[in-house]
């Protein structure tokens, strides 16, 4: 009869319809994921920028490497998302006792960044809501307050991941000796402080890098930031 066959149709389309909500709410249905266009789109612009032989080439290319260790290691929670994404803050990349910003590291930070939304897993499940100042955090938490103590990265990101609900701090340090400068990279979870992904290279000081830097705190604008020795604080 077509009442009822009416009515079955109805029926079914109530169901797909509460089906759908539940499967939102269970989490089952994620927002749509790279397709593979796009991602040998990602992979044609990592190419572009890290072609040819110059110095900066192959410092860019310690940094991509650095950065793809990251992506290589991050936990397997965070190679998917639900409804929405990870929201993520940026840190800026600064020396290991977050006293010094210099022209080296404000470079960094921009590569890290940039190469980090080339790599799939994270363009796919993180979105960049948030970017940080390491000297107007520092004087925005107030951390000179608290002396004789310093900053550590894990109780950073919960505090930034608090005042500005975000899930993830990416940041990173930079160490230098008189041949080589290590960078390491790390993702932290903001709610425990957790470290979910890291990254880490050692970059030889060659000749043509050294001049090759020489150029560039020459033609930077701004010196190294020196922060005030009262934020140089870890522990809050």
């Amino acid at each position: 009869m077509p009442e009822i066959t009416e009515f079955r149709t109805t029926v079914v389309r109530i169901l797909s319809i509460a089906a759908f909500f539940t499967a939102m709410l269970a989490g089952c249905i994620r927002s749509p994921y790279l397709d593979d266009y796009h991602i040998q789109e990602l992979e044609n612009v990592e190419k572009e920028m890290t072609a040819g032989h110059t110095a900066e080439v192959e410092f860019d290319r310690k940094v991509l490497e650095a950065v793809k260790q990251m992506a290589s290691t991050l936990k397997p929670e965070y190679r998917y998302h639900r409804l929405k994404k990870h929201k993520v803050g940026f840190l800026e990349i600064s020396d290991i006792d977050r006293q010094t910003v210099s022209v080296l590291h404000k470079y960094v930070t921009e590569k890290t960044l940039t190469f980090s939304f080339l790599q799939p897993v994270i363009a796919d499940n993180f979105d960049i809501v948030e970017r940080f100042l390491l000297r107007d955090i520092l004087r925005e938490l107030h951390i000179e307050r608290f002396a004789y103590s310093r900053i550590t990265d894990q109780k950073l990101a919960r505090k930034l991941g608090q005042i500005y609900d975000i899930d993830i701090i990416e940041t990173g340090v930079v160490t230098e000796s008189i041949d080589f400068i290590d960078l390491n990279l790390r993702m932290i979870e903001t709610q425990r402080g957790r470290i979910i992904a890291v990254g880490s290279v050692k970059i030889e000081k060659t000749r043509l890098m050294r001049k090759w830097f020489e150029k560039m705190i020459e033609t930077g604008e701004e010196k190294p930031q020196k922060l005030p020795r009262r934020y140089f604080y870890e522990d809050y």
